[in-house]
């Protein structure tokens, strides 16, 4: 019977000491706010005292109570004990490491300030220790925030805007940056042709950029407003205002220039059919004086500017069949002679 009592009393004893666990536990804080403790001992064993140790000196006496609220000196880890007095006198301490979270320090950067373009947002942002799992973008025109590490934004007007980020820490822990954005228009620019974008070998375009810019750029390397253009391509220009860019593409055609031909014969008979003198691609020549003259030299035609319409007549009256001879002189030095022959 004693033996039996012993025994109960060693599984009563144990029990009570499995039931007993002395701990605490902690909000999560940020450095510069209240932090709370709280005793969350397990005991068979009533309690009737809970002190602190919160400058690590071995004394409970820096906080007395279950729930106690602290500001700590700075952020990172530090050693907290709490010690429990129960009611049979006993008394049990116990230390832990606990954390006081950093603030993030924001920072981005831009690119493409320009109206109408792809603002790119670069976070720049960091923490001493610990992750950011948040980004809250607040751009200052009006729109809704975004929420993404790195995000792209599209200002459709010119000024100066209040770009705010806040980055926010797994402890909820949060800061902001805000910068001013200045957001610039492109220039207005108009293109001038001097010639057309479809044009024959040996002819050129010229053209040029009109409007107020700090610069322009070509495609093919070319800086300058105005460009002389002599071959076949598809040209780009970007007039620059600061950071900001007007771009233009014009395609450019240079076409083989067609023979020259000049019709050796005619029969100015009233059929419709090859009754006037006419020169094959006369307008790229023009203007264009021709003489013609018979076998003996004597002038029977003249023109200053040729225009593909002599039937082979001399003061208004026919010339007899046979052969007879022209002489032109065109534009940028050109000559060309040779025989006509009048048929009837």
């Amino acid at each position: 019977m004693v033996f039996c009592n012993l025994l109960i009393g060693l599984l009563l004893l144990q029990g009570a000491a499995q039931a007993q666990v002395v701990d605490f536990i902690v909000s999560d804080a940020c450095f510069g706010d209240l932090t709370t403790l709280e005793n969350v001992t397990v005991s068979s064993d009533s309690i009737v005292a809970t002190t602190w140790d919160f400058d690590m000196d071995g004394q409970f006496d820096d906080g007395t109570g279950k729930l106690v609220e602290r500001y700590f000196p700075g952020p990172g880890y530090h050693t907290v004990g709490m010690r429990v007095v129960f009611e049979t006198g006993a008394a049990e301490a116990t230390y832990k490491q606990i954390f006081i979270g950093y603030f993030p320090v924001p920072d981005f950067d831009v690119a493409n300030t320009c109206v109408g373009d792809l603002a790119e947002f670069e976070n720049q942002s960091s923490i001493e220790e610990g992750e950011i799992l948040d980004y809250i973008w607040d751009f200052g025109d009006g729109s809704q925030p975004q929420y993404v590490e790195n995000p792209s934004h599209i200002f459709y007007d010119p000024g100066t805007f209040n770009v705010r980020l806040t980055a926010v820490s797994d402890l909820g822990c949060r800061d902001s940056i805000t910068r001013q954005i200045n957001v610039s228009e492109p220039p207005n620019i108009s293109l001038q042709f001097i010639g057309d974008t479809s044009f024959y070998e040996g002819d050129s375009l010229i053209i040029k950029v009109n409007g107020v810019f700090d610069s322009v750029v070509w495609s093919n390397g070319y800086h300058g407003a105005s460009i002389v253009i002599f071959t076949s391509g598809t040209y780009t220009v970007n007039a620059y205002r600061g950071s900001c860019a007007a771009s233009r593409t014009i395609p450019v055609t240079v076409k083989k220039r067609p023979e020259f031909g000049v019709m050796n014969v005619i029969t100015p008979n009233g059929d419709g059919y090859n009754d006037r003198w006419q020169v094959a691609v006369l307008y790229l020549y023009e203007p264009c004086e021709v003489s013609v003259m018979n076998r003996w030299g004597q002038q029977v035609y003249y023109s200053s500017d040729y225009q593909n319409d002599w039937e082979g007549t001399y003061q208004g009256l026919p010339l007899q069949e046979g052969t007879y001879y022209y002489v032109m002189k065109c534009r940028k030095g050109k000559l060309f002679k040779g025989p006509i022959n009048i048929i009837r």
